[in-house]
């Protein structure tokens, strides 16, 4: 065989002589149109090889420490009236995934090859725990009324009362506040803005400092 000192590929460097395929891209090294037994590099696999577990977990625990931060901070500007309650949810949340983002940039990103996955996994763990936590609330108060209507005596007089009532008053079309809307469109916006400005600004920094 005679000895390639770069694959035809990638030109990546072969160290080894009875090597047949490259590690870097898998190509045949003495037959570049075989096709290789090595999978190719995708989303998921890149996912594995630029992410750390560690630093994720870590990342979530410089999130809760700025969530309290970040909730004492706002709750100044609410107290004055400045704000609501929707915009101080928005601001804390997404002022704690920017720190968390931060954490994740300067210590998990080599280069900038690490910054879409890293951010990929903390968006979506961010939105997995947020799934988790509503489906827990929601299956836990759905538990609550069904205890409290399989206990509570539901007859057809108490049907018909409500059916009486109902009738007796007027009923009003609810009004839809487009103003909470949007900022609950904002809200789902901005949590995937925020993670990504702070990954980068994490690898940024770990860049120049």
């Amino acid at each position: 065989m005679v000895h390639l000192k770069f694959c035809p590929n990638c030109g990546s460097e072969i160290s080894e002589d009875d090597v047949e395929f490259c590690t870097e891209c898998g190509c045949n090294i003495f037959n570049p149109t075989q096709e290789s037994n090595v999978s190719s590099t995708g989303f998921f696999n890149e996912l594995v090889e630029k992410t750390s577990f560690p630093v994720i977990i870590f990342s979530f625990i410089i999130f809760g420490v700025f969530l309290f931060v970040g909730a004492v901070f706002w709750a100044s500007f609410m107290a004055s009236g400045s704000i609501d309650l929707i915009t101080y949810l928005l601001l804390v949340v997404t002022f704690s995934v920017f720190f968390g983002g931060i954490f994740i940039g300067y210590n998990g990103c080599k280069d900038k090859t690490f910054i879409i996955p890293n951010f990929s996994l903390y968006l979506g763990s961010i939105f997995a725990v947020v799934l988790c936590i509503l489906g827990f609330i929601f299956t836990f108060f759905m538990g609550i009324i069904s205890a409290l209507s399989s206990l509570l005596p539901f007859g057809s007089s108490s049907s018909s009362y409500s059916s009486s009532l109902q009738t007796q008053t007027p009923s009003y079309a609810p009004s839809i506040d487009l103003s909470g809307v949007l900022k609950i469109l904002l809200f789902i916006l901005l949590i995937p803005v925020a993670a990504y400005l702070g990954v980068y600004l994490g690898y940024i920094l770990k860049e120049n400092i």
